[in-house]
């Protein structure tokens, strides 16, 4: 049976999860929680590159970070899930990619980037760029927080479809 994901373009798309619910549940998890790990020592690592965070307490430094970490795994998750609506397919990690699915993965993590950033950095004033920070001219967004959302969804998709592939094997295996 199929399951409805939801309206893209005017059309339903589905994707086959209901025979697999555990599987999904586990796929989602792992999409997750390896990209909350990455994001986040990426989030520290950016903090000289921000005005104020340097001389910030530590434990503030961590909890805004942790903050933003949360807001970039929920990005991810939301990435992969329209990549799997575009593919029809929740599993798609674990097969051999197309082109449209990934490029559908990689620019909605930076398409979301480039719009929170210039509403953060600008209106919102949620944080700024100290002069470290190389910057895109157009928009002044941030290039780390760019390649944060190029190398990061690669990285990502990498482990997650080792971890997936590698958690299907271990299902097979008789242990008695």
């Amino acid at each position: 049976m199929l399951e409805a994901a939801g309206p893209v373009g005017g059309a339903m798309v589905f994707l086959n999860i209901s025979r697999r619910p555990g599987a999904a549940a586990v796929l989602a998890l792992m999409v997750w929680g390896v990209s909350f790990f990455l994001h986040f020592f990426w989030e520290m690592a950016q903090v000289p590159f921000f005005l104020g965070m340097s001389e910030a307490r530590h434990w503030d430094v961590v909890w805004l970070c942790t903050r933003a970490t949360l807001g970039d795994a929920n990005i991810a998750l939301g990435a992969y899930t329209m990549a799997a609506c575009l593919s029809r397919d929740w599993f798609w990690v674990a097969k051999s990619w197309s082109r449209s699915t990934l490029l559908v993965y990689l620019s909605v993590g930076l398409v979301v980037t480039i719009v929170f950033e210039y509403w953060a950095t600008g209106d919102g004033q949620r944080w700024s760029y100290n002069e470290q920070m190389p910057q895109l001219a157009v928009t002044s967004t941030g290039i780390l927080p760019l390649a944060q959302w190029v190398v990061l969804p690669m990285v990502l998709a990498y482990s997650t479809r080792r971890m997936f592939l590698g958690w299907q094997v271990s299902k097979r295996t008789d242990y008695e």
